[in-house]
């Protein structure tokens, strides 16, 4: 008897709860659908750009140059005291005159002193060489002690000739750079602009 009692009691309960819960849905439908706290409409989504990117945002940058390093630059060495420039062109003059003698202005006495006698014992040997004798085969006749040897040694007087006009101008041109002077042609074309030989 109790135990049909106790199983009586817990149908009822259930029955109750579940009526309860069926009586409240049916209550709270209808206010759902008509309150004004209803389910919230969510934003729009918003706007993306679709618009194309320029060409010019697409080309790569060029690649940078790369600078050169800078050198110092020397400075511009300072004359030695007491020396004066010398004139290469009077040098080849005095040459020209005197066989030797540019050598010995320029600065090199011992060069100028070897050229001279150099070019003194060619010239000696050419005239002498050419020296007109008598012809032993041919009396009364003439004729040069030895012709080929006088012209060969003639034609290396005149080249030792040319050479020392010429070393005789790049010796003074050696001595004004040695020193680090700088020779004044005296040409002024402009106020208070000098033209210097350039070497």
């Amino acid at each position: 008897m109790p135990m049909k009692l106790l199983s009586l009691t817990a149908f009822l309960v259930l029955v109750t709860f579940a009526v309860t819960g069926f009586l409240s849905t049916l209550h709270a439908g209808p206010q759902f659908w008509t309150s004004e706290q209803g389910t919230p409409t969510p934003p729009d989504a918003p706007n993306v750009n679709t618009e194309k990117v320029p060409s010019a945002y697409l080309t790569a940058s060029p690649t940078p140059v790369v600078a050169p390093a800078i050198r110092a630059v020397a400075p511009t060495p300072t004359p030695r005291p007491g020396l004066k420039p010398i004139d290469p062109t009077a040098a080849a003059l005095m040459s020209v005159v005197v066989p030797g003698s540019g050598e010995v202005y320029a600065g090199d006495p011992l060069k100028g002193l070897a050229v001279a006698a150099l070019f003194g014992v060619g010239l000696w040997q050419t005239l002498d060489k050419l020296s007109l004798v008598p012809d032993p085969n041919n009396v009364g006749q003439l004729m040069s002690k030895d012709e080929n040897l006088g012209e060969l040694l003639g034609l290396a007087t005149l080249v030792v000739y040319g050479y020392q006009i010429q070393d005789a101008s790049d010796t003074a041109v050696r001595y004004n750079k040695t020193n680090y002077l700088t020779f004044n042609m005296g040409i002024s074309p402009k106020p208070n602009v000098r033209l210097a030989y350039m070497f």
